[in-house]
């Protein structure tokens, strides 16, 4: 089963990402921070096949974390989703650059997310 890494300074935010994805085939973990996911995959034996992460985050943002997991070489290649309230052009740039794969707006609708999930894991 795929694992999929949700990345959120806020609760709320998470709780929505576990509800939309609940359904799913998909095993979630969730992290309120990006230290806290970098930890977890300096210390899992399995890396997520999917990280999605906020990019307005305390310490180290959505961007700053990516950076970071380019610079691992288990998540060198880690399909990566930004999720947040950010719709600047200069932004999504900063994000390809360094390898993003995909944008995604909040607020979101659950069809959204798991569209987006299957066709990054390509589950259907």
């Amino acid at each position: 089963m795929p694992i999929v890494m949700f990345v959120d300074d806020s609760e709320t935010a998470l709780a929505s990402t576990k509800i939309a994805t609940q359904n799913m085939p998909i095993e979630i973990k969730q992290f309120l921070s990006a230290a806290e996911a970098l930890e977890d995959i300096g210390d899992a034996s399995a890396v997520p096949d999917l990280i999605i992460t906020d990019l307005n985050m305390p310490v180290m943002n959505g961007l700053e974390f990516l950076k970071e997991l380019r610079g691992i070489e288990a998540t060198k290649k880690t399909p990566v989703l930004m999720l947040t309230t950010e719709t600047k052009d200069e932004l999504k740039k900063q994000g390809k650059a360094l390898g993003l794969t995909g944008w995604i707006v909040k607020p979101f609708n659950p069809a959204q997310l798991q569209a987006a999930i299957n066709r990054v894991l390509r589950l259907e």
